[in-house]
């Protein structure tokens, strides 16, 4: 039975969470016999069902309010006793579990650097093999070398990981923040789309014929501050009217849900719904995607073939901007920036998506990959279709 442990600081919206569920997915289709666990700060993990073969071991939940700053969401604890929390719990998880594959989520050295110790009590054991997985783009360079260096990730990333998955493009920017000792670790994963596997479910036949209004779907991710993004939507339907079929996703941690209940959508073809387990069946029912730019929905976008309009978040990180400037340059998205968002611009980003043709699908094999990567890791034995 192989064990695989994944573990992720969860500070933000669904994206750490989802990337390692994704993750987790692909090892229990392609690898045999696994048993998992996933150690996830997510407050909303409950509402996403693990892979066959895994389970939650939940850590405090933290909110990062700026850069490199987090506070508890339990406004009673103070960090301090949180980050204790927390500490005890990954230790005694892991320690009991005794991992043959360890994951470690985007940050090297996990939040205030509460996984180095188990890291290096695994190294030292040497029974477990450590490692990082990272996304296409975190920040602008000079910001990740700084925050990397001020915590320890570059010491980490030499002496500890065995190796570094990038979940992204063999162009992926973060790609060239690895130190040189480092770069023979890093491993070019791919995209992770819909299902953590190359084989996409494509819209059925037909689906363009099925109906002659568009049908947009419109995602705020976790929804924290997505707020900008939906009310000027909104606006653009009161004000413009489009003969179009719109369904709004408005993330668990969407601010004033209620509020859209003021709003007078009458027979403008609006469904609204505050949290969907399965957006990538959304999507294959909607011929656009109009959301920010994190990676999950970007990567399942474009694994089905679908247009984007991105409004990216820019604060406290750059990674959404710099994701959304790098798929215009390359004509898959249509972009419009905070400081330009109002209901005819975004209207006009919409409407030049619909216009264009449709893409085709992008390759995600960063699932499959994964699977690949970890059998042989483990000498190849757990290999299984």
């Amino acid at each position: 039975m192989l064990r695989v442990a994944l573990y992720s600081h969860d500070t933000y919206g669904l994206g750490h969470l989802r990337r390692c569920l994704k993750i987790a997915g692909a090892l229990a289709t392609h690898l045999d016999s696994v048993r998992g666990l996933i150690l996830t700060g997510s407050p909303w993990a409950e509402r996403f069902a693990p892979p066959r073969g895994f389970r939650y071991a939940k850590l405090s939940p933290v909110v990062k309010s700026g850069p490199e700053e987090y506070r508890p969401r339990d406004s009673s604890l103070s960090l301090d006793e949180v980050l204790r929390q927390r500490r005890r719990v990954l230790s005694t998880e892991l320690s009991l579990f005794g991992p043959d594959l360890l994951i470690v989520d985007n940050v090297p050295c996990g939040l205030r650097g509460e996984i180095l110790q188990i890291l290096r009590s695994f190294k030292k054991a040497r029974k477990t093999q450590l490692v990082l997985t990272l996304r296409d783009v975190i920040d602008e360079e000079g910001v990740v070398r700084r925050q990397w260096k001020k915590s320890g990730a570059y010491e980490a990333l030499e002496d500890l990981y065995d190796e570094v998955w990038i979940f992204g493009p063999a162009d992926a920017p973060i790609a060239r923040s690895l130190p040189p000792m480092c770069v023979r670790k890093a491993v070019i994963c791919g995209c992770l789309g819909t299902n953590g596997d190359s084989r996409q479910t494509a819209p059925p036949p037909g689906h363009e014929a099925r109906s002659t209004e568009p049908r947009i779907l419109v995602t705020g991710g976790g929804g924290a501050d997505a707020r900008a993004l939906i009310a000027t939507y909104v606006d653009a339907l009161e004000t413009i009217r489009p003969n179009a079929a719109h369904r709004l996703v408005l993330g668990p941690d969407y601010p004033d849900p209620g509020e859209l209940g003021s709003r007078d959508l009458t027979g403008l073809g609006v469904q609204v719904v505050s949290f969907d387990s399965d957006l990538p069946a959304a999507m294959r029912e909607a011929d656009v995607v109009v959301s920010m730019a994190g990676y999950n929905t970007v990567c399942e976008a474009l694994a089905l073939g679908l247009r984007l309009v991105l409004v990216p978040r820019t604060w406290p990180r750059q990674e959404q901007l710099l994701r959304a400037r790098a798929l215009a340059v390359k004509g898959r998205a249509e972009v419009v920036v905070p400081e330009e968002l109002t209901p005819a611009r975004l209207w006009r980003a919409v409407e030049s998506a619909l216009s264009g043709p449709r893409p085709s699908p992008s390759m995600a094999t960063g699932g499959r990959r994964a699977a690949e990567r970890a059998a042989h890791l483990l000498d190849d034995k757990v290999m299984v279709g």
